[in-house]
């Protein structure tokens, strides 16, 4: 599903671009009212674009400030990406992408395809893995705006499915390689998630790289006992198990790059 003209990423830092070429976003209010209507997907009251700005204390001219950032910003949209609206009704906004992209829309799309049990297991790894790519970073880069919307946590959890569903088609399919760095890139990025370890080791162990599993494993074992108190729940245990089972290849192991930092 290639993005032909352009359009805006939030899964990761802001971007905006038109033809694989960038177009510097708006700075101040008018980069919060954008970043929340993108996130949003739906209509946002000015209440609630006024809170955004001004998290600690808003000033008494701050919903005419809002006013006059959503002006602007249908002026730069206009002009940058035509076809794209910022429609009111009664108090609240919404924005609409007429003809552009919002790689998240994409990624739910192709999430949707690679999790689809119908496919085959080769081409649910194609879809799983183009969604995964996706992915820059956490939506927005962790802004306080992406935590203000319930659209933030969906896309997040069905990361953290696809991932995971990844990992089982990838084994399935015999293309183990394939899917390993998605979810080592995610593991590093969610030092205490027990789903993405135990499927990132089931694949280092069914690769024959059983020392890196297990490696893995303990890394966030002394992560959830040392610092929140807990032992591995049972999906964990399970992917320990496997590795310190499962048969050694002949081949010497070699550690990689992407084995976690303790």
């Amino acid at each position: 599903m290639p993005d032909q003209t352009g359009g805006f990423d939030v899964l990761g830092p802001l971007r905006a671009h038109r033809l694989g070429v960038a177009t510097p976003v708006p700075v101040g209010v008018q980069r919060v009212v954008l970043m929340a209507l993108l996130v949003a997907r739906r209509a946002v009251t000015g209440r609630h674009l006024l809170d955004l700005a001004w998290p600690d204390s808003v000033p008494p001219s701050g919903m005419k400030a809002v006013h006059v950032a959503i002006s602007r910003l249908r002026g730069w949209l206009r002009s940058a990406f035509p076809g794209t609206h910022i429609t009111r009704d009664h108090d609240s906004y919404r924005l609409d992408l007429g003809p552009w992209t919002l790689d998240a829309d994409r990624f739910d799309a192709l999430a949707a395809r690679g999790m689809d049990r119908t496919a085959t297991a080769v081409v649910r790894v194609r879809h799983l893995a183009t969604a995964l790519a996706l992915w820059r970073g956490p939506v927005l880069d962790a802004h306080p705006v992406a935590a203000d919307f319930p659209t933030t946590a969906g896309w997040e959890l069905t990361r953290t499915a696809a991932a995971c569903a990844l990992a089982d088609a990838a084994i399935s399919s015999g293309s183990h390689l394939v899917a390993v760095p998605a979810l080592a890139a995610l593991a590093i990025e969610r030092p205490t998630d027990e789903a993405i370890y135990a499927s990132w080791a089931q694949l280092l162990t069914t690769c024959g790289r059983q020392a890196e599993a297990v490696a893995v494993l303990n890394t966030i074992r002394g992560r959830l006992v040392d610092h929140l108190g807990l032992e591995p729940g049972p999906v964990l245990r399970a992917a320990l198990q496997q590795a310190l089972t499962r048969p050694l290849p002949d081949a010497p192991y070699t550690p990689t790059p992407a084995t976690v930092q303790g």
